[in-house]
């Protein structure tokens, strides 16, 4: 068993998930969390039920409230929404923890990161979707199934792509606790990918109320998120990315009639509304800055990209 001393940052549906996880596999680790959400915890601890299959667990793990700067872990997992990040920045700039692993969508690379010194930072993903009510995380951990399919586990790795011993160890301990997860070398890309896809989906619901069965009938609606998800496969490259996985770009091949009714059947399903469309509905603010994020990457790439206009606005 690996004795690493690992901090949770994030109570949400991930944050939970992975420090329940962790906990569980006999991994010292911490929570921490603020307001109400802390003295959830501490007082009846990590409370998750699956949304899909209704089994309830409830698992003790260790909570704090603030971190101290000499308050040193082996690994600060950061699992909070990409517009909680930059408050968080200067507390972790502070404390001496030697390895800072982000573990949110990103499509302005690690640079914001630079102000904790970027030999500290790690990047990954996340292992579950869904969303939290009186106390209870109701989550699905299919996105890790997910990515595991496509990964053989959800990916994390370095600024520089390498796969030194500290990153070995982390996917170690993931995988230790039951949580796919594996190394991998373009982190970045990754994460972009995912972000622009998903921020073009998330944007369209939100123009448009939320009225995701609105969506789901109009056919007109439905290509347009496909021309602007081919677009963005576009811009993407032009902002120096690399579409990965590089399988995302049959989006630009695939008849748009076949993408369209994909599309419909997938947010049609359960499993959309648990591990996509009640987190990104609960708080708005990650997608608008992620929306923002992108405009700049569009306005770099110097492409017109009129069906992504449709999506996100005029600047």
């Amino acid at each position: 068993m690996d004795n690493a001393r690992v901090l949770v940052i994030g109570a949400g549906v991930n944050g939970s998930v992975c420090a329940a996880a962790l906990h569980n596999a006999g991994i010292d680790v911490t929570l921490l969390a603020r307001g109400k959400r802390y003295d959830e915890l501490r007082d009846a601890g990590i409370t998750i039920e699956n949304s899909l299959k209704h089994k309830r667990s409830i698992t003790k793990v260790p909570v704090i409230a603030s971190l101290e700067p000499d308050d040193v872990y082996d690994y600060v997992l950061v699992i909070v929404r990409r517009n909680q990040v930059p408050d968080l920045l200067p507390v972790l700039a502070r404390n001496q923890s030697p390895n800072v692993v982000f573990m949110s969508n990103n499509l302005s690379g690690a640079d914001e990161y630079s102000v904790i010194g970027k030999e500290r930072v790690m990047m990954g993903f996340v292992f579950a979707g869904g969303w939290q009510e009186k106390g209870v995380v109701y989550a699905v951990s299919g996105a890790g199934g997910v990515l595991g399919a496509i990964f053989g586990g959800v990916p994390f790795g370095e600024i520089d792509g390498k796969t030194p011993p500290r990153l070995t160890r982390l996917v170690d301990i993931f995988n230790t606790a039951g949580l796919n997860a594996r190394a991998f070398s373009r982190i970045s890309d990754y994460l972009a990918t995912h972000a622009a896809l998903v921020t073009i989906v998330v944007c369209f619901l939100i123009n448009r109320n939320n009225d995701k069965q609105a969506l789901i009938r109009s056919k007109s609606d439905l290509e347009i998120l496909v021309n602007a998800m081919r677009e963005a496969l576009e811009v993407l490259p032009a902002g120096g990315y690399l579409i990965t996985p590089t399988h995302s770009n049959a989006i630009k091949i695939i008849p748009c009639f076949l993408l369209v009714a994909a599309l419909r059947a997938f947010m049609n399903s359960k499993l959309a509304d648990a591990v996509g469309f009640w987190h990104y509905s609960d708080d708005p603010g990650e997608t608008l800055l992620l929306a923002k994020e992108f405009k700049a990457l569009i306005k770099k790439s110097g492409l017109p990209v009129p069906a992504i206009r449709k999506v996100l606005g005029p600047d």
